[in-house]
This record gives structure tokens, sequence and C-alpha cells, in this order.
């Protein structure tokens, strides 16, 4: 829990970025501050979201808004018929902004989404060691299942690219 009020604490002292601001930088603080390396995050992102800010996946759904007000919209609806979405940068889960009570309009914020994102991978990091299991757990929470070692394979094959 005490995890959780640093990282709502630190979402507070975030500013709003816009779309025309977001660059692989924003990764940097908090990947030194969560000691994750910056080109792993790099990866996931890429990954994840093309560092496209208002990314949005809807039960397996991908789409890209061209603003954060289209994005919201579509996470309102997903939310309406109790779709499982991830937003933004990162592609955070819904279920990890319930479980830390982060509204989907902070979340989508560019560096709140580095940062949340950045956050949840030091968990697994934590918990798995700096390995490619922590980075399968990162998007697929079942244990050594298929598709999260098929994550990781593609996480591994993106950061070669962009080295």
């Amino acid at each position: 829990m005490r995890n959780c009020l640093v990282l709502l604490f630190l979402l507070c002292a975030i500013p709003a970025w816009g779309a025309e601001k977001v660059s692989p930088d924003i990764f940097s603080t908090p990947c030194a501050r969560y000691r994750v390396p910056l080109s792993l995050v790099l990866a996931i992102a890429h990954v994840e979201s093309r560092l496209h800010p208002w990314a949005v996946n809807v039960a397996g759904r991908s789409y890209s808004p061209s603003s954060r007000e289209e994005a919201l919209l579509i996470i309102g609806k997903a939310r309406e018929r109790g779709l499982s979405h991830d937003i933004g940068l990162m592609q955070i889960n819904n279920w990890w902004l319930k479980r830390l009570g982060i509204s989907p309009e902070t979340a989508i914020e560019p560096g709140n989404n580095a940062l949340i994102g950045v956050w949840i991978l030091a968990r697994e990091i934590q918990r798995h060691g700096l390995t490619w299991r922590a980075v399968a757990r990162y998007h697929t929470p079942a244990t050594d299942s298929l598709r999260g070692k098929t994550y990781a394979v593609n996480v591994i094959r993106t950061m070669r690219k962009i080295r």
C-alpha cells in the first residue's frame, strides 16, 4: 500500500504533456528513480504503443486516436461495456488503474503513463530479478504463459533494433 501512496504522490508532481512533446526522454526520470534500464523500457514502449501517447487497446483491438479527447472517448465506451483496456505509451491496463485508484484522465498523460509503466515493471523486476520473466509478467500476469514468453521475445527483438 505504501508503494501505491508514493506512486500517487509522484503522479501529482508531473505536468500534463502534449503529444508534440513526447519523446523517449520522458522515461529517463522514472527509469532512474526505479533503477530500471532505459533501453528495456524504450523497447517495451515501442512494442506497446510505438510511442503513441494516446494509444488505446480494447479487448485486444488497437486504436491510434489523434487526440487525448478521442482516446478518452474510446476508454469511456470500454469502461461502460466492462471491457478490459490498456492506455497510453506503456499500455497500462485498467486493472492497475482500479487497483491504484488512478483515473484514465490522469493515466493517459504521457508523463504519468511512463511513470506508472516503469513502476509496474520495477515491481516485476523486484519479484523476478532483471529477467525476461519480469518482462513477460509486465505484459501477461500468468506465470510462464506462452503469451508472456512471446511478448518477451518481441521486446528482445525490439531492443536489438532500436540500439
